[in-house]
């Protein structure tokens, strides 16, 4: 009986220069347990975030900035982990590459304070949940 080999495969869902940004998490207060870092207030997203590093991984950290921000349905489901962001050269040219991937972009490229007014989308894939975008 032979046996199958586990190899991994490369997929490059967003384009071969996407590079993995950021993991997004979703907190009720920043300042509580972070309260030494710098926080970014970005009312087109009605949120606000920071960023810290865990063992080499840069981390978003992400609040509400009002009861309709769109994270509190992931703080009331109890689900901290919100997305995975990518950065690309060209944010239009990744939708296209996304898309034909099986990824919705469910909004458009906007500027976000947190990244010095570069554009971001965001994307959705039913195996895999929410990504964002940020052009580099």
């Amino acid at each position: 009986m032979q046996k199958n080999e586990n190899k991994e495969r490369q997929y490059n869902y967003f384009g071969s220069n996407a590079k993995l940004e950021h993991i997004g998490f979703v907190i009720k207060s920043i300042e509580k347990y972070y309260p030494d870092v710098a926080i970014y207030t970005d009312p087109i997203q009605k949120v606000k975030v920071a960023f810290i590093v865990i063992n080499g991984i840069k981390i978003e950290i992400v609040e509400p900035l009002e009861d309709s921000s769109p994270v509190n349905g992931y703080l009331n489901k109890g689900q901290n982990i919100y997305h995975l962001c990518f950065s690309v050269p060209n944010i239009n040219e990744s939708i296209v590459i996304a898309r034909e991937n099986g990824f919705h972009c469910i909004a458009k490229p906007v500027v976000a304070v947190a990244f010095n007014n570069k554009k971001i989308a965001w994307l959705y894939n039913k195996n895999f949940g929410l990504f964002e975008l940020v052009e580099s």
